[in-house]
């Protein structure tokens, strides 16, 4: 698979404010027509510091009709105390995935009073 340097990294864009329990999900969806999924993984950065709340999971969820999301992989679950302004995560995209659009969701535990992220999706070659 050939992939210019321009195609190399997709972004899903900010994610709204965390707030009560439950799940932020990134600004956009990537819709990807059911293509082999190679070698992806997708890079969040936070940029807005978390506070209160508990912890965080980030995910990769999958869908086919961009309404009903299922988690595909998801990061260990990140302290608030560690979801600090330019702190950086990595989750792998499962060479199995099989769905048309993709996001990235953070999935709270706790209520937040404050707390983003960035995502990008990153194809990449070689071993």
């Amino acid at each position: 698979m050939l992939i210019s340097r321009m195609d190399a990294k997709l972004h899903f864009g900010e994610s709204g404010a965390y707030g009560n329990a439950g799940t932020f999900a990134s600004a956009n969806v990537i819709k990807l027509d059911k293509a082999q999924a190679g070698r992806m993984r997708c890079e969040i950065k936070q940029t807005v510091t978390a506070t209160a709340g508990t912890s965080v999971v980030f995910a990769v969820q999958g869908s086919d009709d961009n309404s009903s999301w299922t988690t595909v992989e998801e990061s260990p679950s990140v302290l608030t105390a560690n979801l600090t302004a330019g702190k950086t995560f990595s989750v792998a995209v499962p060479p199995s995935f099989n769905y048309t659009y993709i996001r990235v969701a953070a999935i709270g535990t706790g209520n937040f009073t404050a707390g983003k992220f960035d995502a990008w999706l990153d194809v990449y070659q070689g071993a």
